[in-house]
Formats: structure tokens, sequence, C-alpha cells
């Protein structure tokens, strides 16, 4: 009789210090001027979004728990932006110009254009929904290179030769652009919060609902 009675209570301690699942619906917690959301599902599958100035982002894939931490890692992988020039043309002998369109053959506006001259300096401005122009002057283009800040994305450096053309097509495809990649991304589970590595304490996601 005192063998089961010590067992049970055993059992009791046991079920006691166990983990609660962590299955379930997390929002973002403690970060200031950003929204997000994390839910694990019982299936091992995990959605994610997250919003904070004009940075927007989601992920989809598998979670799995390794000890007293959760990794995330994107399935199916996100396929990466391209960037490529179309076509050049002769154009006006005087003026410079392109312009970035997406797969449809839209313009593009408000990317970061960083055009390097023959001499070394740079010119920064923004595309725009029809052709960017500027007039040469002594100086000559000699590459030309778009930046998505907000995503880190940085195109290829592209070769600019006015003796073939002065007018320059590229193209942008986003692929997955805004579909973040983890791999193997841990979260540290502090009770009912799972913390990204490094966060200033109370930061992370929170449970607030029990899918389980």
């Amino acid at each position: 009789m005192l063998r089961i009675a010590l067992l049970l209570l055993s059992a009791l301690v046991l079920a006691a210090a166990a983990p609660s699942s962590v299955v379930g619906v997390y929002q973002l917690s403690g970060v200031r001027e950003a929204a997000g959301g994390l839910e694990l599902s019982a299936d091992g599958r995990f959605s994610y979004g997250l919003s904070y100035g004009a940075l927007d982002e989601t992920a989809e894939g598998k979670w799995r728990q390794e000890g007293n931490r959760i990794l995330l890692t994107t399935d199916p992988k996100p396929r990466p932006a391209t960037w490529e020039l179309v076509n050049s043309e002769a154009g006006d002998p005087k003026v410079f110009a392109l312009i970035l369109e997406n797969p449809k053959g839209q313009p593009i506006p408000n990317f970061t254009v960083i055009v390097r001259m023959n001499d070394g300096s740079e010119e920064r401005g923004q595309t725009l929904n029809e052709w960017l122009e500027a007039d040469l002057d002594t100086r000559s283009p000699v590459s030309v290179q778009f930046q998505v800040p907000v995503f880190d994305l940085t195109s290829p450096l592209f070769a600019v030769d006015l003796g073939k053309a002065r007018r320059y097509r590229y193209r942008f495809d986003p692929a997955d652009t805004g579909t973040r990649d983890f791999q193997d991304w841990p979260l540290e589970i502090k009770g009912e919060l799972l913390s990204p590595p490094d966060a200033p304490a109370g930061q992370g996601f929170r449970k607030v609902d029990r899918a389980d």
C-alpha cells in the first residue's frame, strides 16, 4: 500500500513539473510599434507574421522542440528575388535613362538606385513610375545598382556602356520577398513566452490561446 502511494505521489510530482504543451497561438509582446503573431499547430507546422515600421514579413513551415527551445524552419524554402537587365537602346545622346519594372512590365517606384560615375563618385535617387532621366555632363555612368533596404535586398552591379546604349530597362522579380527564411530559428520557452535569442526580458511571443 505504501509503495502504491509513493508511486502515485511520484507521478503527481512529475506531472506538475512537466511543461505545458507549447501548441497554441501567440502574440508578439514587449516590442513597441510592432505587431506579430505565431501559431504552433499540433501537426508540427507553424505560421508566423510580423509588421514593424515599413517591414512586413511572414513565414510558414515546420517546428520542433529540443529541450527548452522551439526551432522554426521555413518550408517550403522561399525563392530569392531576381534582378536582370532586360534590354538597352541608343536613346538621346545627351540623356542617361533607366527604368525598373516588375515581371508584368509595370514600373516599380521608390526603390533606391545608385549610379556610379567614371570619376568614382556616385549619385543616389529613387526609381519612378516612369523613366528616370538625367542630363549627361562631364561625368559618365559606369554602373547601376538597386537596393530595397527594408528587405535587405541589393541587386548585382550592372555595367553601363554609354558607347552602346543610354536607355536601360531592368526587371525585378520579388519571388518570395517578405517570406522569412528560418533555419532552425530558436525560441526559448519561458513559461507562456517564447523568446528569441538575446531578446530583452519580456520580449517574445506570448501565448494567448491554447490549441491543444
